[in-house]
C-alpha cells in the first residue's frame, strides 16, 4: 500500500450545512488505481497553514459501487485548524496533499446493518448505507444523532435515499434540542427489536467517544457480541493512560535502539527514553505516515518483524490486527530489544 502523499486538485466544494462541506477532488489518471476505495474508509490531507504542516483524516461520504466520485466531508470544529482552512478559505482548483484511501471500518457481510451515528460520525456512515443499499437487498437500520434539524448533515441525501430504498432503509433522527438522544434504553430497544434477526446483524457506530462508548455499553449488555460491534473514533476517548510493563530485553542491546524500514531502506534509530517509534523517526528526518498521532485513525500502521512493541490506549487496531503483528507506531514503544519495524509491510 502507498503511504505518500499525492497532490490533488479540488474540483468541486459542497456546502452541506451551516458548518460542513463536502470536498472532492480531481483524480488524475496514473493514480485512479491508488485512489480506489471502499466505502467506510478515510483521507489523509497534509496542508500548510500559515507555515504550519497540518495533517488530519476525514472519512469517506462517497460509495464506489454506486458510482460516485471519491468525496470527503469535515464539519468545522472550534479551534479545528485543518476544518476551520477547509470551510473557510479551501477553494476549487486548489491542490491538497492528500494519500491514498486506508481505514477497516468497512462493509462487511450481514443482514440487517444496524448504523449509529452523531454530528459528523455520520460522513463514515452514510458511505456504508449507500453501499449496502446499491449491493443487495438487505435491511439497513440508521439512527442519527444531532442537535438540531440545521445541524443534519446530508438530510436532503438521506430523505432521498430513504425515498428509494423505502421498506428496506429506515432513518430515525434524534434532536438533543428536543431532548432526544442515543442513550442506552434507546439503544436497547432498537436491539430487542430485531428479535430473530440479532444474532445476523452487525452494528456500527461513529461520533464522539461517549456516545460511542454508551452505545457498546448498551450493545454489550444486550448480548451483542463483540464480533458483532464495528466501532470507528474520530478522536482519541479520555481515559487514564495505561499503564506500560518495564521493558525487558529478549536478546542483546539496548531496548531502545530500533530498526524501521521505509520505502525500502532500513534506518537504526535510537529513542530517547519516553519517545514513540513515530517521534524518534521523525527526529531522524524520517518522514513516516502518520495523522491523529493518538492512536485511532492507523495511518501510522507498521508490521513488527522481530522483537516486541507495547501500545498505550490503543483505539484504532482490533485484535486480529495485533495477532497478526501489527503496532501503531504512533503510541508504540519497544518492549523488547531488537525490534524491527516495517512500514512497507501493511
Amino acid at each position: 500500500m502507498s503511504t505518500h502523499f499525492h497532490p490533488l486538485k479540488v474540483k468541486e466544494i459542497i456546502k452541506e450545512t451551516i458548518n460542513t462541506v463536502s470536498i472532492l477532488f480531481d483524480i488524475p489518471a496514473d493514480l485512479k488505481e491508488s485512489f480506489n476505495y471502499q466505502a467506510g474508509q478515510y483521507l489523509t490531507l497534509k496542508v500548510n497553514i500559515s507555515g504550519e504542516e497540518v495533517r488530519r483524516s476525514y472519512s469517506v461520504s462517497s460509495s464506489p459501487k454506486a458510482d460516485e466520485e471519491l468525496k470527503i466531508s469535515s464539519k468545522m470544529i472550534e479551534g479545528g485548524k485543518m476544518s476551520t482552512y477547509l470551510f473557510r478559505e479551501l477553494a476549487v482548483g486548489d491542490t491538497v496533499e492528500v494519500m491514498p484511501p486506508q481505514g477497516n471500518f468497512t462493509l462487511k457481510e450481514a443482514n440487517p446493518l444496524v448504523l449509529f451515528a452523531a454530528g459528523s460520525g455520520i460522513t463514515p456512515i452514510i458511505s456504508l448505507a449507500k453501499e449496502a443499499l446499491v449491493s443487495d437487498d438487505r435491511q439497513v437500520y440508521l439512527y442519527y444523532g444531532n442537535r438540531s434539524t440545521e445541524e443534519i448533515i446530508f438530510k436532503a441525501e438521506l430523505d432521498q435515499l430513504k425515498e428509494k430504498y423505502s421498506g428496506r432503509f429506515l432513518v430515525q433522527h434524534f434532536l438533543s434540542s428536543d431532548g432526544e438522544r442515543i442513550d442506552s434504553d434507546r439503544v436497547k430497544s432498537v436491539v430487542a427489536g430485531l428479535q430473530n434477526e440479532k444474532a445476523d446483524a452487525l452494528f456500527y457506530i461513529c461520533g464522539p467517544s461517549q456516545m460511542i462508548q454508551a452505545t457498546e455499553a448498551a450493545l454489550q449488555k444486550s448480548e451483542v457480541s463483540e464480533e458483532q460491534i464495528k466501532i470507528e473514533y474520530f478522536a482519541s476517548p479520555k481515559t487514564e493512560k495505561k499503564e506500560t510493563e518495564t521493558a525487558s530485553p529478549t536478546s542483546s542491546g539496548n531496548v531502545n535502539d530500533i530498526v524501521v524500514v521505509l520505502d525500502d531502506e532500513e534506518h537504526e534509530v535510537s529513542l530517547n527514553d519516553g519517545e514513540t517509534i513515530l517521534e524518534g523517526s521523525e527526529r531522524i528526518g524520517i518522514d513516516p505516515p502518520y495523522s491523529c498521532q493518538s492512536g485511532v485513525c492507523t495511518t501510522c500502521k507498521a508490521k513488527v518483524e522481530s522483537g516486541e512493541v507495547e501500545m498505550e490506549n490503543n483505539f484504532g487496531l482490533g485484535q486480529d490486527e495485533i495477532d497478526e503483528g501489527y503496532a501503531l507506531t504512533c503510541i508504540g514503544r519497544p518492549k523488547t530489544a531488537g525490534v524491527k519495524i516495517n512500514w512497507d509491510e501493511v
